[in-house]
């Protein structure tokens, strides 16, 4: 296996570009032996896609990125494939009749390391194409690894490279047309540069990241993103996470439920995303304000006609199906309002946690939300368990969770210092 140490010695996607440069062509090229120059060509036959296949397998690492239209059909539609080593850019058309099955194979190599940025809707596609236990392997985002290297989470693309090789990239084309047949020589050149500078970024990366100490860490929450069951339609999870789902009791969380399951069979069957079919917010007015007969479906404002008439049946089905399953408790608990003295200390904790982590070269972002600093104070007040919250899973229980508990317990305490501008120390007893 090509070793996170040392490969290549020898952006939902949109986050890689969030943050757009000057208008305009492309700036400098840098000199550097892990960026290759010359435009890309663009593969259009399998025969020039599988010897690609080959190539990359044999260099044992390669940038990966892709252009996708999400907002159109119920899975994303693949525009372009784009691929870098140290020695070449290529890019792949996969709206022409190709077989990719290799290549999502390559993807879920782990002998073979894969550079990415904000890459989670890019590896999407291996888990649906291959199986949902046949995820990708052995992935690196960089957007992720600048996070444990001292660096803001996220970041732009732009930014990144700008900042760890000296290269100003051009206008992002977030909006474009990548659908769109030719590719225009702008469009070529972005998506070739959104793999060119990568494997150069990630040498500059894993060399801090080794300094740190933290190479370990970065590496697990790679391996995350990649996890299968971050993809798809989960029909015990994906309704919880619609805004205003956590305000509605259990009966009504059941047809949520319910009424998810109808939606994303609906989406899938129109190919169509499911929220353009009906929105969040219409399906959680009607878990609240149930509608049991079709007439009642008319007063549901925001549910679009055309829905109603196709598929109103179906909705009343699946609301009554819901009533009639026997009661689950799907809704967390609820918790009393902290006091403002509490809410005070609560977020004084986290103020400790952000200068844990910035003291250790961590963007706070990648490691804990206010919200999960939250709840750990409110367990340490009520002296309940803490193990089952994120912050004590994986590399966050060693970085951050076991610190802030020594801390509390007045086991530690925090020394800092700003030096070399930077804000530097560590727990000690």
């Amino acid at each position: 296996m090509t070793s996170w140490r040392s490969a290549h010695r020898s952006r939902s996607h949109d986050s890689a570009h969030a943050e757009s440069d000057d208008a305009g062509g492309h700036h400098d090229h840098v000199d550097h032996p892990l960026v290759p120059r010359g435009p890309a060509p663009l593969l259009v036959d399998q025969d020039s896609l599988d010897k690609l296949v080959d190539e990359l397998r044999a260099a044992g690492a390669f940038a990966y990125d892709t252009e996708f239209i999400g907002e159109l059909s119920y899975h994303p539609l693949l525009c372009v494939i784009q691929v870098a080593t140290a020695q070449r850019v290529v890019l792949v058309d996969p709206m022409v009749e190709l077989d990719l099955t290799r290549f999502w194979e390559l993807l879920a190599d782990e002998s073979v390391l894969k550079i990415v940025h904000a890459g989670e809707q890019d590896v999407e596609p291996v888990a649906r194409h291959l199986g949902r236990s046949r995820g990708a392997r052995y992935v690196v985002d960089t957007q992720i690894a600048a996070g444990f290297a001292g660096m803001a989470f996220p970041v732009a693309l732009s930014k990144l490279v700008h900042e760890l090789a000296g290269v100003k990239l051009g206008k992002g084309l977030t909006f474009t047309h990548w659908d769109q047949r030719p590719l225009s020589a702008v469009q070529l050149r972005y998506a070739a540069d959104d793999v060119r500078y990568l494997p150069a970024i990630w040498d500059a990366l894993r060399q801090r990241l080794e300094s740190l100490g933290h190479l370990d860490w970065a590496r697990q929450e790679c391996d995350a993103m990649c996890d299968p069951s971050h993809f798809g339609f989960n029909r015990d999870a994906t309704f919880l996470k619609m805004r205003g789902a956590g305000n509605l009791s259990n009966p009504q969380l059941m047809i949520l439920r319910e009424l998810s399951v109808w939606r994303d069979g609906a989406a899938r069957a129109a190919n169509a995303p499911p929220r353009a079919l009906v929105r969040d917010e219409v399906l959680v007015d009607l878990s609240r304000s149930p509608a049991k007969t079709i007439e009642k479906l008319s007063r549901v404002r925001g549910l679009p006609r055309p829905v109603e008439a196709e598929h109103g049946q179906e909705i009343v089905e699946a609301t009554l199906r819901a009533a009639s399953m026997p009661p689950e408790h799907l809704a967390p608990p609820k918790h009393a309002e902290p006091t403002p003295t509490q809410r005070f200390r609560a977020d004084a904790l986290f103020t400790t946690a952000a200068a844990l982590c910035a003291a250790r070269s961590i963007d706070l972002a990648l490691a804990a939300s206010r919200q999960d600093i939250g709840e750990l104070h409110r367990r340490l007040l009520t002296s309940e368990s803490v193990e089952d919250l994120p912050l004590f899973n994986g590399w966050r229980r060693e970085a951050l969770g076991e610190p802030l508990l020594r801390f509390t317990r007045g086991e530690e305490i925090l020394s800092l210092a700003w030096r070399d501008g930077a804000l530097r120390g560590e727990p000690r007893a």
